[in-house]
This record gives structure tokens, C-alpha cells and sequence, in this order.
């Protein structure tokens, strides 16, 4: 990773709900629950006035920004080479985000229920790669060490909508925007749907939506409601021609939409020249010239 030239590194947290519960060792204890931990980088040379949020996907964390599995620079610090403040998060219930797990604890009494979660392992590396060569899947014990349990999964699944959001995942990401102001989200995967859902709780606060490879266009893109915002929709290679979510049809879905609608737009990448590369976008072999397409499309756009 070359130098970093910072004003400010910074991490913290946002939002949570404390609650009482008894602990037959410590007596009363105040916990908190749901809170988001957020990793804030500034430049000391700002060139785009609002601070992008970075939004991971299903059962990952932010990690999937911060650098590569094979050791390689990441979009978090890609784009603070290029002028931008970054703010990497983890959403709540993931990662360095601590999710409630009173109900594992045979010490406390009326524990929260943990619930079931979804896991996965190495092979998701391959699923992703789609066989295009691009994913660092030498590499991909190193990936596979930063997969969580994703607690929203199984109720989204259930509810047949896998490429939902967890719902727990929301509030403290508003709390983050009013924070901040006005943001730009770079969303990923599941993260989509918490971006979509993000920019109608704040029409006047989310500037702009980078979005790569939603999990879930519509609903959410396609909302009466949603504001007229600067989107891209990012696309890969080697897409199924149809399933449950990542098929060529979102991709088609996508294209109606920026057809339809001015502010939205479509970057399927296999169009533009650029081939093989899977669902992992920050992290292929590319990543530094996808970035950058990113970075020319924020910087080429109007903001109201």
C-alpha cells in the first residue's frame, strides 16, 4: 500500500440501545445493543465535498473494503488517494459491530434469543469468482477468515426476499448520515437494498449511490418515492442467465431502469471492454480500475 498523506484517522461508533440485564456474577448490567462501528478516514486534500460511506454485503464486513485477500490496496484507501473522506462500516450485528448474544450466555437472565444465522466457507470465494480468473482465490483462506454469521439472512430467505437487508442494520446507518450531513453510499451486494432503503429515510442527505452488484434492485430503486439522485449500477462477468439474485436479469432490470430514469445509470463492464471479473469487484485483480471508474463517474456528476 503506497504512503497515506491523513487530516484524520479516527474509529467509533453509532447508535445501539442500552438495556438492563441481570448477570448472576456482575448483578446489573447495562448492554448495548445493535450500535455500528464506523472507521473514518480524511485526506488532507479534500477534492469531492461529501464523505462516502461504504456499505458491505451479506456476511461480510467492512473488511471487504479495506484491502484485498491477497494483501493488495482497497477501495477505502484507493479513494482516499484520489481526494475522497471514506467512512468504512460494519453493519450492525457483524464484525466489529457486536451482536446480542445474551442468549448464549448461561449467566443472565431474560437473555435476548439469538436466532439462527446463516454461515458460509471458502467456497463462497468461488461462487463469486464466477470463473473468470480474477478473484485471488489462492488466497482464499484469507478470505474465508473474515466471513461472519449473517443473523438477517435467514429471516430475508424466509420471507423471499434473500437479498433484503437486515432490518436491525438501518438505524444506525441513519444516525451515521445525520452525523455527517449529506454522504455519497458505495453499497455492495445486500448492502444495496440498505442503500435504496437508506435514501428514502434521507431523500436530502444521500447525495449520490454507487451500487455493485445489488442483491436487490427492486424493490427500492423503483420506489415512487426515491429521490432523483445520481445512481450507478456496476455489473460483472460470466452472470447466470436467471436464479434467485446475480442473474442477467438484474442486469436487465438495471438497464430499463436507466432507460427510464435520467439520474440512474449502467456500467455493465463487459460492454465496456473489461471481462471476467465475478461478484467481488473491490477485490478482483482490477479493483484499482473499477475504483477509478467509480471515482470519474462521482466526479463528473451534478449534485443538487
Amino acid at each position: 500500500m503506497s504512503a497515506l498523506n491523513l487530516a484524520a484517522l479516527e474509529s467509533f461508533y453509532v447508535g445501539g440501545t442500552p438495556r438492563q440485564v441481570q448477570h448472576r456474577i456482575f448483578g446489573t448490567e447495562t448492554q448495548v445493543a445493535g450500535a455500528m462501528y464506523v472507521q473514518r478516514l480524511v485526506p488532507q486534500e479534500r477534492r469531492f465535498p461529501f464523505p462516502i460511506v461504504f456499505v458491505h454485503g451479506g456476511m461480510h464486513s467492512g473488511v471487504t473494503w479495506e484491502t484485498t485477500p491477497d494483501g493488495r490496496e482497497g477501495w477505502q484507501t484507493l479513494f482516499v488517494h484520489a481526494g475522497f473522506e471514506t467512512l468504512v462500516i460494519d453493519q450492525a450485528w457483524r464484525g466489529r459491530s457486536a451482536p446480542d448474544l445474551t442468549g448464549l450466555n448461561p449467566f443472565v437472565t431474560d437473555a435476548e434469543p439469538v436466532g439462527p444465522a446463516f454461515t458460509c466457507g471458502l467456497e463462497m470465494g468461488e461462487r463469486f469468482a464466477r470463473g473468470g480468473g480474477r478473484f485471488p482465490l489462492a488466497q482464499s483462506q484469507c478470505y474465508g477468515a473474515q466471513l461472519w454469521p449473517d443473523f438477517g439472512v435467514p429471516g430475508a430467505i424466509a420471507a423471499g426476499t434473500p437479498g433484503r437487508s437486515d432490518p436491525r442494520a438501518l438505524a444506525p446507518l441513519l444516525e451515521l448520515i445525520d452525523m455527517l450531513g449529506k454522504v455519497v453510499l458505495i453499497t455492495h451486494s445486500q448492502g444495496g437494498h440498505l442503500g435504496w432503503t437508506a435514501a428514502l429515510n434521507r431523500p436530502c442527505q444521500v447525495a449520490a449511490i454507487a451500487s455493485i452488484e445489488p442483491a436487490q434492485t427492486c424493490p427500492g430503486l423503483d420506489d415512487p418515492a426515491f429521490p432523483e439522485i445520481p445512481v450507478r449500477l456496476i455489473w460483472g462477468d460470466n452472470l447466470p442467465p436467471e436464479g434467485g439474485t446475480l442473474t442477467l436479469r438484474d442486469v436487465e432490470q438495471a438497464r430499463t431502469l436507466s432507460r427510464r430514469l435520467p439520474n440512474i445509470s449502467l456500467d455493465y463492464l463487459p460492454e465496456q471492454g473489461i471481462h471476467a471479473n465475478g461478484h467481488m469487484l473491490m477485490m478482483e485483480d482490477n479493483n484499482d480500475v473499477i475504483a477509478a471508474r467509480v471515482v470519474d463517474w462521482l466526479m463528473s456528476s451534478r449534485f443538487e
